[in-house]
C-alpha cells in the first residue's frame, strides 16, 4: 500500500490542470541493462467505488482525526468505532517537517548521492525545510487476521472507556525514508526538489490526462537521460532517476519551481550541479 501511495504521490506533483492543449508525448527513462525505471502513461479513469455507505462514513472520520489527531512527524493505528461492523483499522502518519540541515541529513540518506546545503546555478540557492516521509514501523498488510482483531479490540476498549467515537495505537518509524520535498531559496525565488526513494518494486508510473497542458521531452544532462516537462505558461521541472549499484535501490528525483521567475536554463544549470555524470 505505502509503494502505491508514493507513486501516486509523485504523480501528484506532476499533474497539471488539462485544458486541452496538445497531446501529450509520453517519456520513460531506463537504466543501463534497458529496464523501465520511470514512464509516463495517460491517466485511466478510477472505476467507480463500490464503498458501502457505512465505509464512506468511517472513512470520512478517520479522515478528520488524521488531520485533527496526528501531528507532524507521527504515526498511529486509527479505530473508528461508528459505521465499523468489520472493525477495519488505519495506519496514517504525517511527514516530518525539518529546518535543521544538519538533522536533514540524518534521516535522508541516498547512497552515492550526498546532500547539499546550497544548490547552485546563476544563483546559489540555500537550504530552507524539508517535508520528509519515512517508512512505518509496522505494516497492517503483514498482520494476521487473529492480530489485526487483538488491536481492533484493545482499541475498541480504549474508546468505550474515554467516551471517545475513537482510539489510536502510536506506531514507530524506521529509519528509512520513502519520499520528501526539500525546498532551497534565492532571494524570493524558491526551488523544490523532491526524492522518492522506490526500493526495488519496480518501475514508478505517472499518470496525464490526454491533452494535458504541457509538453515533455528527454535531454540529456551530465551525460544521463532526463525528462523535461514544460507547462504552456512555462514552468519547467526536471525529472531523473538514480539507482544505487549496491542495492539497486531506485531513487527519483524532480527539481522544479516553487515560487518566483526561474528560467528553464536556470533549473537545467542547477540540475548540473546534482546530477552525477554518465560513465558511458
Amino acid at each position: 500500500m505505502k509503494n502505491r501511495v508514493s507513486f501516486l504521490l509523485l504523480a501528484g506533483m506532476l499533474l497539471t490542470a488539462s485544458t486541452g492543449f496538445a497531446a501529450v508525448k509520453y517519456q520513460s527513462l531506463a537504466n543501463d541493462k534497458g529496464e523501465i525505471l520511470f514512464q509516463e502513461k495517460p491517466f485511466s479513469t478510477a472505476p467507480a467505488s463500490n464503498r458501502t455507505e457505512d465505509e464512506a462514513k468511517r472513512i470520512s472520520r478517520m479522515n478528520e482525526i488524521w488531520v485533527n489527531d496526528i501531528k507532524p512527524g507521527e504515526a498511529a493505528i486509527i479505530y473508528v468505532v461508528p459505521n465499523n461492523p468489520n472493525h477495519v483499522l488505519d495506519l496514517k502518519a504525517n511527514s516530518h517537517i525539518v529546518k535543521s540541515f544538519a538533522e536533514l541529513k540524518k534521516m535522508l540518506h541516498v547512497p552515492g548521492m550526498p546532500l547539499s546545503k546550497e544548490l547552485s546555478g546563476s544563483n546559489t540557492y540555500t537550504f530552507q525545510k524539508a517535508s520528509v516521509h519515512m517508512e512505518h514501523g509496522m505494516d497492517l498488510n503483514t498482520l494476521s487476521e487473529e492480530e489485526k482483531t487483538k488491536i481492533a479490540k484493545k482499541l475498541l476498549a480504549e474508546a468505550q472507556a474515554s467516551g471517545k467515537d475513537y482510539a489510536l495505537m502510536p506506531v514507530n518509524f524506521t529509519d528509512d525514508f520513502w519520499l520528501s520535498f526539500l525546498t532551497y531559496a534565492s532571494g524570493k525565488n524558491e526551488i523544490s526538489l523532491s526524492i522518492l526513494n522506490a526500493k526495488n518494486t519496480g518501475p514508478v508510473t505517472a499518470s496525464y490526462e490526454d491533452g494535458l497542458n504541457s509538453t515533455s521531452q528527454k535531454i540529456k544532462i551530465n551525460g544521463q537521460d532526463v525528462i523535461q516537462r514544460t507547462s504552456r505558461g512555462g514552468s519547467t521541472e526536471l525529472i531523473w532517476v538514480y539507482e544505487e549499484p549496491e542495492t539497486s535501490y531506485v531513487y527519483h528525483y524532480t527539481l522544479s519551481v516553487r515560487k518566483g521567475n526561474i528560467s528553464p536554463e536556470e533549473l537545467i544549470r542547477i540540475a548540473e550541479t546534482i546530477i552525477p555524470g554518465s560513465k558511458h
